[in-house]
């Protein structure tokens, strides 16, 4: 897997990090983090965007991806929050 970090400066003392990981080709998976605010995420898979709430439960999913049953990634997606757009 490969991670990139973007930091973005909307203005003076205020930004926002998102880190992308490319999980396998066509599937990516971006981070959102603000000081002050829950994390969020979206999953890209090809065309589709899954976005979630990035917690403990679903970091720890993410982090032993490669030995995660799909199974258990399909689970943390409905069961954890959804962000409103």
């Amino acid at each position: 897997m490969f991670t990139q970090m973007q930091i973005f400066e909307i203005e003076p003392g205020y930004s926002y990090v998102v880190e992308r990981t490319q999980i396998i080709d066509g599937v990516y998976l971006e981070v959102f983090k603000q000081p002050g605010y829950e994390d969020d995420a979206v999953l890209y898979i090809g065309d589709n965007e899954i976005l979630f709430k990035w917690d403990d439960e679903a970091r720890s999913i993410f982090s032993e991806l490669d030995t995660a049953e799909p199974i258990e990634l399909l689970a943390i997606l409905a069961q954890s929050p959804k962000v409103l757009a």
